[in-house]
């Protein structure tokens, strides 16, 4: 994520999408994401198959990095497409050893393709606590740029517009049960907050805490931890 008024380590809200179309998009927004330094570049969900290029900076001397077979996309009602091939990284327990702190690593996941391409959906690995995910990746035209207007309102310093635009935003994604709704609440949450709106962030948290929304115990301790509940 790209924004001044939100700093929460370890997870990043709503990572802007330059360009996008039907069937590819280039970083696409999602919600929240682990590792930190987890990027995903592009997503092309085709006919037979889905592919999600991604990059991983390492952060410390001797880092190394592995993926788990065990790795999906899931969407819909449960809906689960497994990893099929990985290039880039090896599969755990083998692992690709970082030379130095700050070097990056490009890595590409093939899954079953994804009918309909769904509105968004996760990539979760299931191999421990410190596992690879990426929450609500997002891969539609629309709200890309709607949400990318939104970051780029926050460059001008412009907190109105930003406002504006996640606000009117906010409604469909609730009524859509979208992945990203929370992740809306978060970064209007940081907004009002730096802009003194009081009685709107009231209203706000007391709307996150009725709303019903995919994750949505993951951004309540992200709100605890912000001291907002």
């Amino acid at each position: 994520m790209k924004a001044y008024y939100i700093l929460i380590p370890i997870l990043f809200f709503l990572s802007r999408a330059p360009e996008a179309s039907a069937q590819e998009v280039v970083n696409p927004n999602y919600g929240l994401k682990n590792p930190r330094t987890l990027e995903i570049i592009r997503v092309q969900v085709k006919n037979d198959h889905t592919i999600i290029d991604f990059s991983l900076a390492n952060e410390i001397e001797g880092g190394y990095f592995c993926i788990s077979k065990n790795t999906f996309i899931e969407y819909g009602n449960g809906v689960k497409k497994k990893l099929k091939d990985l290039t880039g990284l090896p599969y755990c327990p083998e692992t690709y050893k970082f030379s130095a702190a700050g070097e990056k690593v490009y890595f590409t996941m093939k899954f079953d393709n994804i009918p309909g391409t769904p509105e968004w959906f996760d990539i979760i690995e299931y191999a421990g606590e410190n596992s690879l995910s990426v929450l609500a990746v997002t891969p539609g035209r629309k709200i890309n740029e709607r949400i990318n207007a939104a970051f780029n309102a926050m460059d001008r310093q412009e907190p109105e517009d930003a406002i504006r635009i996640f606000s009117d935003l906010l409604p469909e994604l609730q009524a859509k049960q979208h992945g990203l709704t929370g992740s809306v609440y978060i970064n209007l949450t940081g907004l009002y907050s730096a802009n003194n709106m009081n009685n709107e962030l009231k209203n706000l948290i007391s709307g996150f805490k009725s709303s019903p929304m995919p994750h949505k115990q993951k951004y309540m301790t992200i709100l605890k931890n912000m001291g907002y509940w």
